[in-house]
């Protein structure tokens, strides 16, 4: 049976990243063919929620040396998020939680925006290395779309009109990663949807919960 201090540690660590994790809202192309903001700093545990913008944009992962192609492991990829009105965010956001404070960089992949400067990154060591990012993405070649629907993050309905909000105990209502997809020049086509907290005050209740179950479990 595990120790008593063991369960302790492990719930107590469950709790702590419940409590610190915070939610990043990121807008994309509100202000032109930009992410906002561009440059990110985020913990473990965090979750970056991308709110689009009129007309049509993605955020796909990339790589330092190659900044609009995807990544080809450990990414993410948005799908298109087609935007008719102008100033007005999507009905949904795109939602990825941050696994590791390793650099991540990423782009936009509609016609030549990651060319543009439509690109941002995650933990980047210096604001020299997103310098040379951005300024590679204006050389390079091509700018290329994943293959396939979206991967490595969830859809989710908006929780409020601005994207400027961030953790909170409100719920949204969650997408399937594998049963949505949108292209470059259509809509969305997603299946049934479930509810699912955000992180905040739901995640924190969920984590008190498991304190809760490991105390009884260990004093039983």
């Amino acid at each position: 049976m595990p120790s008593l201090s063991n369960i302790l540690l492990a719930a107590t660590l469950a709790f702590s990243s419940a409590c610190s994790a915070k939610t990043i809202p990121v807008k994309v192309g509100e202000s032109g063919l930009t992410f906002e903001p561009a440059n990110i700093k985020a913990d473990v545990g965090d979750i970056l929620e991308f709110w689009f913008y009129a007309h049509n944009h993605s955020v796909v992962t990339s790589t330092a040396a190659k900044p609009c192609e995807p990544k080809t492991d450990n990414g993410f990829y948005s799908g298109f998020f087609p935007v008719a009105q102008t100033g007005v965010a999507s009905d949904n956001v795109f939602r990825v939680t941050v696994n590791s404070t390793t650099p991540l960089w990423f782009y936009c992949s509609q016609g030549k925006h990651c060319q543009a400067g439509m690109v941002g990154a995650v933990n980047a060591k210096s604001t020299d290395d997103f310098d040379k990012f951005t300024t590679a993405a204006k050389a390079a070649a091509s700018n290329v779309t994943p293959a396939g629907g979206i991967f490595g993050g969830s859809v989710a309905k908006a929780s409020s009109s601005d994207g400027s909000s961030s953790g909170g105990s409100s719920s949204t209502t969650l997408v399937p990663v594998h049963s949505g997809s949108a292209s470059a020049s259509g809509a969305w086509s997603s299946a049934t949807s479930s509810t699912m907290p955000t992180s905040g005050a739901g995640a924190v209740g969920v984590s008190f919960s498991v304190l809760v179950a490991a105390l009884g479990f260990a004093l039983a």
